[in-house]
Order: structure tokens, then sequence, then C-alpha cells
């Protein structure tokens, strides 16, 4: 089997949150996190993916599986790099193929979208049970993470009061608002 990069960048903060959530082989190092997620063709993403592949003087043969390569890296002490790479695996030989922008970013608004629910459930659950907002939110923050990506406690707390103003699935209805 061989494998081709499928251009496609994910936010930073996803590539936190999706390290911890999705099934995969990872491995740590000094200051260098990496996982790799396979993704099968016949799941959700899977299937959009193949949907919107566009081929390259090639076609596109035999696509089994996805993988998501995700990394995060520390630069300097201070400061986190994370990038999240969708790799194609195929075999009967190579193609050429590209997820064009406009549905990279619906893959990275799919991800997002499970992000802020996620989020959303997580602090809820713990305000419902007396923690304070701010300490539920910090320790999202904490367990994904997401100082990594320098997601902040005051962009969480303007999401979280937003969505609990519109509900959970106001996104499904309107367009998905960035911070």
């Amino acid at each position: 089997m061989s494998s081709n990069i499928i251009p496609l960048r994910l936010r930073p903060h996803l590539v936190s949150f999706l390290m911890k959530e999705m099934q995969g082989e990872g491995k740590n190092f000094v200051g260098y996190k990496c996982k790799v997620i396979n993704i099968p063709a016949y799941s959700f993403v899977g299937s959009f993916l193949l949907d919107h592949l566009e081929k390259i003087d090639y076609p596109i043969r035999n696509i089994e599986t996805f993988n998501i390569f995700l990394d995060v890296k520390a630069n300097s002490r201070k400061r986190f790099i994370s990038k999240g790479n969708f790799y194609k695996i195929e075999s009967l030989g190579k193609s050429f193929v590209h997820l064009p922008e406009e549905f990279a970013e619906t893959i990275n608004n799919i991800f997002e979208q499970q992000f802020r629910n996620s989020f959303f459930n997580f602090v809820d659950a713990r305000v419902e049970n007396k923690m304070l907002v701010t300490t539920a939110i910090l320790a999202f923050i904490d367990k994904y993470d997401l100082f990594e990506a320098n997601v902040t406690q005051p962009q969480l707390r303007k999401l979280y009061y937003r969505m609990k103003e519109n509900g959970l699935c106001f996104s499904l209805q309107n367009k998905l608002r960035r911070q």
C-alpha cells in the first residue's frame, strides 16, 4: 500500500481535541506528540472525502481507508504548533487526488461542530453539578491540551453562553460562526 497526501489543514484546536477523542496509534517524544487515526471509507467523514475528491490526470482506484496524521510539536518552551493532515491509503498503484478548498473548510466545520457540542456538554454537565462555569471551562481546556492551540478561557466562555442561548443545533440552521 502506498499513501498520498490530501492537502487539508485542520484548525489547531481541532488537532488537540481529535488527538484525545479519536482512536488511533500515538507516540509522545520530547516536545512532540503525534497520532495516526484511521478513517474508513464507509464512515461519515470517509464517505464525504470520497464524494468530494477530485482526480488529477490519473484515475482514483480502490480507496480503502483514510488516515489523519495529527501532530503537536514544541518550537520553544512556551509555543506549540498543532497540525492535522489527511492522508489517503490506496492499493493497486498511485493516483493523484486533491480535496478542493471549499470542502476542506467543510471538513473543518464538521469537526468544529463536534468540538463545540462536546465542549458545551462537558461544561454544562459540570455546571449542573454546581461547578463554576470558569472552572469547568478550564477543566475542558486542560483535558484537551487546548493551551497548546492558544484557546483561551474567555473565548470558550463566550462560546458557552452563545450556545446556551441559541441551542446546540443552532449552527445546523445557520452559518457556523468562527470565534
